[in-house]
């Protein structure tokens, strides 16, 4: 039950940083009808946004135990961590529920098909937001957020879902596309920052590194081609120049690097090898850094 008693129409399944944001659009949207899945309880949301702020008393529960189907799940544990949700998902979802995946890479449905009942609607999401969590139901975003999804009615009823002034929805009839623009980045900035330790423009404005980030995005878009996505060919270029332009972010690979937790770097990093593979595509530097990332992790890669 919310705080109110109602049953919630919306549960979001990991409250980190993205999943924060994204509760705080679905708290300021109706508050009576949110559920917040966490490992760690709190009775407060407060988000910071660049409109504002959202400050609400929120309903968590650590326990899927006596949990029944919601309208709207949005998943938004890292991708690493996705087997680890089922059990949320085992309780909140129904044959009437859709499931918004925001997380990072291409392979949103490959991941969760598996993990929901045949059927289940699932929405794949590109997730564009600067926040960061800084402590249980805290999180500050820096810059505008939203999600990019294929446009259908159960976009639709995401959307409604969703305060857009706290967290937007774009809808796209080439989501491919979208989702590998996004990868070319993550995989380039993200793994020379976890290499590095540094952010995004700092490696951008470095002559060295930036040549590395513009092969490494070039590498990444022939396989995006590939699979079908339109990535026009200065599009590395335009990155780099951007973000060298831009703020001092961190990349949230680079985050749980420096704190010594499991990454997303197989998402992020080696399906690029993996889906190249599938074409005949040599993108060697993309597999050396996937491969030097992988040998950093914590449990040494397994």
């Amino acid at each position: 039950m919310t705080t109110d008693g109602r049953s919630p129409s919306v549960a979001v399944v990991g409250p980190g940083a993205i999943g924060g944001a994204l509760a705080g659009a679905a708290a300021a949207s109706d508050p009576t009808g949110l559920i917040i899945c966490a490992r760690t309880g709190f009775s407060r949301l407060i988000v910071d946004h660049p409109t504002g702020r959202v400050d609400t008393p929120v309903t968590t529960v650590t326990d899927p135990s006596g949990l029944t189907p919601v309208e709207m799940v949005i998943l938004a544990v890292k991708a690493h961590q996705t087997d680890g949700a089922k059990h949320w998902l085992s309780s909140l979802v129904g044959p009437d529920t859709v499931v918004a995946i925001a997380q990072n890479g291409v392979e949103h449905i490959d991941r969760v098909r598996p993990l929901v009942p045949d059927g289940t609607e699932l929405i794949p999401a590109v997730i564009w937001c600067p926040a960061e969590r800084e402590g249980p139901g805290r999180i500050v975003v820096t810059g505008a957020g939203h999600l990019t999804v294929p446009r259908s009615p159960a976009a639709d009823r995401l959307a409604a879902c969703l305060d857009e002034t706290v967290f937007g929805i774009r809808q796209t009839d080439n989501w491919v596309s979208r989702a590998w623009d996004k990868l070319m980045m993550n995989a380039a900035v993200g793994g020379l920052g976890v290499l590095t330790g540094r952010p995004g423009r700092d490696l951008c404005r470095d002559p060295a590194l930036a040549d590395l980030l513009l092969q490494l995005m070039n590498e990444a878009a022939a396989v995006a081609r590939a699979e079908g996505a339109d990535i026009p060919a200065d599009r590395a270029q335009q990155m780099v120049t951007a973000m060298a332009d831009g703020g001092a972010h961190v990349s949230s690979i680079v985050v749980d690097r420096l704190a010594g937790l499991p990454t997303e770097w197989d998402a992020r990093n080696a399906v690029i090898g993996r889906l190249a593979d599938r074409h005949g595509i040599d993108v060697p530097l993309n597999r050396w850094i996937s491969a030097l990332i992988r040998l950093g992790e914590p449990d040494r890669g397994s």
